[in-house]
């Protein structure tokens, strides 16, 4: 392949990268590439999340930007597949009240009687208060991450797949970047590398931003369900997570354990996890048969907030990162945020998601 420049190299075709890359290009924007280590887009987190679109977080930016992309997602469920099943927050009071925003995010409380009248698989469960939120839902995954894909490149991104970053290189240009399919020079280099971007912002001489990558599971068992149509069921207190899928139910108990390598392995002591939470919990679950597992990483900063900005050491290295399992949800506004700071100078903000926060 020959060596080529670009004025934006994109580095993750996840929903950061795509999203980023989507927003960018829609501007009068410079040349684009999009450089992804795996042969398909999204192949990590990004592909393998519970497809949860969930407003209601505990942090009031995340909340605004995930309920700003929720109304995208609205305007466009047909095509990238977004179904507003609503959501089921279950808790104490002092929880739910923690995350929620009637200001931002229309919500209704909701008796435990009343829930399980809905819902007969909560039927042993016990919780003091649900909040309903009829906006949250489900999202086609895949579609969404192909509308990115389709907009930003039939507005001129160049995507290369099975494309693995080597070696960074800082010119007085921009960076060199050595990948497995040749030389590629870039004014500016977005790190969008998901569970990778903290060894790839250190290689590009930006500073630690103390990201890490946290390990999780995700179950879809036969032999449940919920009724069809059903919200999605998370209950913050408990930490574990329910929805249908596909005439089973998706299930998660939100285990998240400091990841030690990258691989994305099941661990096999999950199963009995799985059993010894939820079977007291949701109505017959003992029955239920494991369909699949898999797992994944959510990569967090230390304050679990995004990471979008300027490097404020390194000229030219712009950060998309750290969405920490709310990649998919914020995706939208996210990859908007970002476009418009690429298209600004060079220079720290000020914002919450801001790199230069850390010291």
């Amino acid at each position: 392949m020959n060596d080529s420049r670009y004025d934006v190299t994109v580095v993750g075709a996840g929903f950061a990268g795509l999203a980023t890359a989507f927003h960018l290009s829609a501007a009068d924007s410079p040349s684009i590439v999009v450089l992804e280590q795996r042969e398909v887009p999204g192949a990590h987190a990004s592909g393998r999340n519970a497809g949860m679109v969930l407003q209601s977080v505990p942090s009031p930016p995340l909340r605004r930007v995930v309920a700003a992309s929720v109304r995208a997602y609205r305007e466009r469920r047909e095509e990238i597949g977004f179904e507003p099943v609503g959501s089921l927050l279950l808790g104490s009071d002092s929880t739910l009240e923690a995350v929620r925003d009637p200001e931002l995010v229309a919500s209704s409380w909701r008796s435990p009687r009343e829930v399980k009248d809905r819902i007969p698989l909560l039927e042993n469960h016990r919780f003091p208060r649900a909040l309903e939120t009829p906006s949250d839902g489900v999202m086609d995954v895949g579609r969404l991450l192909e509308h990115y894909r389709v907009g930003a490149q039939e507005r001129g991104v160049e995507l290369r797949l099975r494309t693995e970053v080597v070696r960074i290189e800082s010119i007085p240009a921009g960076f060199r970047l050595q990948t497995s399919r040749g030389l590629v020079e870039t004014g500016v280099l977005v790190n969008a590398a998901g569970a990778w971007a903290a060894p790839l912002g250190a290689e590009a001489g930006g500073r630690d931003l103390s990201l890490r990558p946290f390990k999780r599971h995700l179950f879809v068992l036969d032999g449940i369900s919920l009724p069809s149509g059903s919200p999605f069921v998370w209950n913050l207190d408990e930490e574990f997570y329910v929805r249908n899928e596909s005439g089973g139910v998706l299930a998660s108990i939100c285990d998240e354990d400091l990841s030690s390598n990258l691989a994305e392995t099941v661990e096999p002591e999950m199963n009995l996890a799985l059993a010894e939470k939820l079977g007291p919990l949701l109505q017959g679950v003992d029955r239920a048969r494991i369909r699949t597992v898999w797992a994944c990483h959510r990569t967090k900063a230390p304050d679990g907030l995004f990471v979008v900005g300027w490097d404020p050491v390194q000229e030219g290295l712009f950060w998309v990162a750290g969405l920490g399992g709310h990649g998919m949800g914020a995706s939208w506004e996210i990859g908007r945020l970002a476009a418009d700071a690429l298209l600004a100078p060079s220079t720290a903000g000020d914002g919450p998601f801001d790199p230069a926060r850390f010291p």
